[in-house]
């Protein structure tokens, strides 16, 4: 008689992180909700996740009751991210401003730092202030930095996808061919990714806002500067460079006000939320402020 030794085949790697992304994306779901939205098997959903589990990755509540989750029939359990199993670091630059959030991995906001910068201010200055926030907001909710994986980074200017480094004075001069990634990760101690804020934006929107689930959308941000995103088939879209999504210094009257880049007639000087302020300053004969608008 000859013995069919059998074993439980293991989930594809893909699979794995799949899992994670959903859940990462659209919070708590039920193994039959991933089952759908993978477009695989229940089986294959019930490998992935009782993985997870041994990892500590996923927290199982006992039901799916009512809005999304409501189905026919027995409710499957609601699956979510451990919010123990790690954490993760938010830094935001901005012309006049550095931000520094901390965020378990059930996407809950712990703490946030804030620090004015001048608006010209030091590149090196501002990592060095972002390294403060970040262990100041750790010390604040009591996460143990062993648990951090990682830190991302938001720059409102061009961020060079083949080499890491800032392309322009959209923030300030002492930027440019600056790369942030490497050095906030040598001072942090960390994995850090560097992104354009109007790319995050974007990426925000389709994951959490008023894009949720497009496949196409286009981000634009007004604030000190003009930045906007791409979404192309659902993903961002960069360009070859990184750089699809800046045109806030593109030339719309080349005799138009000179732009702090050095150029005329650059459409942040038109769109921009001091230009828009500055107009309606000479429209109105009383200065406003932008909360006020």
């Amino acid at each position: 008689m000859s013995v069919v030794h059998m074993e439980i085949p293991a989930a594809r790697p893909g699979n794995r992180e799949r899992v994670v992304e959903l859940l990462r994306t659209r919070g708590a779901l039920t193994r039959a909700d991933l089952a759908r939205l993978l477009n695989v098997s229940r089986a294959t959903v019930s490998t992935v996740v009782a993985g997870l589990h041994v990892d500590g990755l996923l927290v199982e509540s006992d039901s799916a009751t009512g809005g999304a989750h409501q189905r026919r029939g027995r409710p499957g359990s609601l699956l979510t991210l451990n919010p123990a199993a790690g954490a993760v670091v938010g830094i935001d630059f901005g012309h006049t401003h550095v931000r520094v959030i901390v965020a378990d991995l059930a996407h809950r906001v712990l703490t946030e730092q804030i620090r004015v910068l001048e608006r010209d201010h030091d590149a090196r200055h501002a990592l060095r202030t972002a390294v403060l926030l970040t262990e100041q907001a750790l010390a604040s909710a009591e996460v143990d930095r062993a648990k951090v994986i990682g830190a991302g980074v938001g720059l409102p200017g061009p961020v060079n996808t083949l080499t890491g480094a800032v392309g322009s004075s959209s923030i300030a001069p002492s930027w440019v061919g600056l790369r942030p990634a490497e050095e906030l990760g040598s001072l942090l101690g960390l994995p850090v990714i560097v992104e354009n804020v109007g790319n995050l934006g974007a990426l925000a929107e389709v994951t959490w806002g008023a894009g949720r689930g497009a496949q196409v959308a286009v981000y634009i941000k007004l604030d000190a500067g003009v930045g906007a995103g791409f979404v192309l088939g659902g993903r961002l879209f960069r360009g070859a460079c990184g750089t699809a999504a800046e045109f806030g210094h593109m030339t719309v009257d080349p005799s138009g006000p000179i732009c702090r880049c050095g150029n005329r007639g650059c459409l942040e000087t038109y769109v921009s939320v001091p230009a828009l302020l500055d107009q309606l300053r000479l429209h109105d004969g009383a200065a406003v402020s932008a909360a006020e608008v």
